[in-house]
């Protein structure tokens, strides 16, 4: 899937379709820790399977934000990391 994601805006043309917002997740495992990066790939992968969706080439002006969670494991607590992600899902002009 060639879809672009940028924080920035993209030097095209292009026509605005609609806003993108996703979560992703990542839990501490038994013999590993929460791996933000595995978060960032999900949240990265749902937003940009959003703009396919929506007949979109890229998205910008995405901003991320993250938050250090905490959920029930089988013995204690664990750490979780959740990335939240939106932008603006365009469609470049030929």
């Amino acid at each position: 899937m060639d879809i672009t994601i940028t924080t920035t805006n993209i030097n095209k043309d292009y026509e605005v379709i609609d806003t993108v917002f996703a979560i992703d997740s990542h839990k501490e495992g038994f013999l590993s820790s929460a791996d933000p990066s595995k978060a960032f790939q999900g949240v990265n992968q749902q937003l940009k399977t959003l703009c396919k969706a929506l007949g979109g080439d890229a998205i910008i002006g995405c901003q991320f934000e993250y938050r250090n969670a905490t959920a029930d494991g089988f013995i204690g607590k664990k750490q979780v990391i959740e990335i939240f992600a939106y932008g603006t899902a365009v469609k470049i002009s030929n």
